[in-house]
């Protein structure tokens, strides 16, 4: 079978939402299948991609484009549907793939009908997988029932949260009968719980991309700036890169934090990360399931998370973590004194949320999505 892997994601060259796709294809080759890869063009193959070329995967490139702002947006962006189009058209008539597996970040990115109108034409089984949705968007006319008959039309919808897979079901006003709720895999080697920093200093981290307006760390921000945290031990480290570095070394000044927060960038191995910190802090206001929450949870430690997309599917409220009701800086900020009124009992919060993953959570999402193919040649 010739499968062609799309992914969607344009606003960096990697991150967690291309690890399950990743997988999936390497499966497939590993099962005999044929796969090409479509992805934009950073100047430099990511090293992933390097490693499943070697495994045989051709590569298609294609030229890069941003699209920023909310899914409608992106969606009536004529210059972004033209060139997504006309890149996946030609990929769909020169592989003449058996099936196509679409990743996208944020839910309806390749909701294009001239793609979908030639996918169905060539025959190819259509999977998409979404890794985010927007908790109060509603799509536009234009462009709701292209959505309805694309997702009506797709062999399988996978999505990394049940919320999302909600969401997107209230957004287009159907139920959908081919969807499934799956988990991003594990950037681990071992499952082990990372052993615990006895320093007194509490350590927070927030693992992701630097972007504020997704990630809520300006509200992080504002809350930590609270007069309560000023007579606190903690420090706040930031592992990533993004667009927003630079504002957010603003907002440090703003509320007088540059001695408590540091900007880590990428570490590459998680469990250095988690030897360190002993809370993840996210008031992210769009999120599937951060791959960051799910390894922090197998590294043995818990959590603040706004109730966004599948964070509330893992995180039990006082018992392997705390939810804030909403990204806001007064839902958060509350949710941030539970934790801290909890300190002492951080590291057994830890552990339960080790036990809930491991008890709760399938990663094997990558070879499910190949094995619904076989078995529908």
């Amino acid at each position: 079978m010739k499968i062609l892997f799309i992914s969607t994601m344009a606003g960096a060259s990697w991150g967690g939402s291309e690890e399950l796709w990743l997988k999936a294809a390497a499966h497939a080759l590993e099962k005999g299948h044929s796969v090409v890869v479509s992805v934009y063009d950073w100047g430099v193959l990511h090293p992933k991609l390097k490693q499943l070329q070697e495994k045989g995967a051709a590569i298609s490139l294609r030229k890069k484009v941003y699209y920023g702002g909310s899914a409608s947006q992106r969606i009536k962006g004529f210059f972004v549907k033209k060139v997504f189009a006309a890149n996946e058209i030609l990929a769909l008539k020169k592989y003449r793939p058996d099936a196509v597996i679409i990743s996208q970040g944020t839910i309806y990115e390749c909701m294009f009908p001239e793609f979908t109108a030639l996918a169905e034409s060539t025959g190819a089984k259509l999977s998409v997988i979404t890794q985010a949705n927007s908790e109060y968007e509603t799509l536009p006319p234009a462009c709701f029932e292209t959505g309805r008959k694309l997702f009506h039309s797709a062999f399988q919808l996978y999505f990394v949260s049940r919320r999302n897979m909600e969401v997107a079901e209230r957004q287009l006003a159907m139920k959908f009968e081919n969807a499934n709720a799956v988990s991003n895999p594990a950037n681990l080697h071992s499952y082990e719980v990372c052993k615990w920093n006895e320093a007194s200093t509490l350590n927070f981290a927030f693992v992701g991309r630097l972007n504020s307006t997704v990630k809520g760390l300006g509200v992080l921000l504002e809350v930590l700036g609270q007069p309560q945290w000023k007579e606190r031990s903690w420090q706040l480290n930031l592992y990533g890169k993004g667009e927003d570095e630079g504002y957010l070394k603003e907002l440090l000044k703003l509320y007088q934090l540059e001695s408590n927060v540091n900007f880590k960038g990428f570490v590459s191995d998680i469990k250095q990360v988690w030897e360190l910190n002993h809370v993840l802090l996210m008031a992210s206001t769009l999120e599937g399931t951060p791959l960051s929450l799910i390894e922090a949870m197998l590294c043995g430690r818990t959590a603040v998370v706004s109730d966004v997309g599948g964070n509330a599917e893992l995180i039990n409220e006082g018992i392997n973590g705390f939810v804030a009701e909403a990204p806001s800086v007064n839902s958060f900020g509350k949710a941030m004194e539970r934790m801290w009124i909890k300190k002492a009992e951080l590291q057994s919060l830890g552990l339960a949320a080790n036990r809930f993953i491991n008890e709760q959570v399938q990663f094997d999402a990558h070879e499910q999505i190949i094995k619904a193919l076989e078995q529908n040649k």
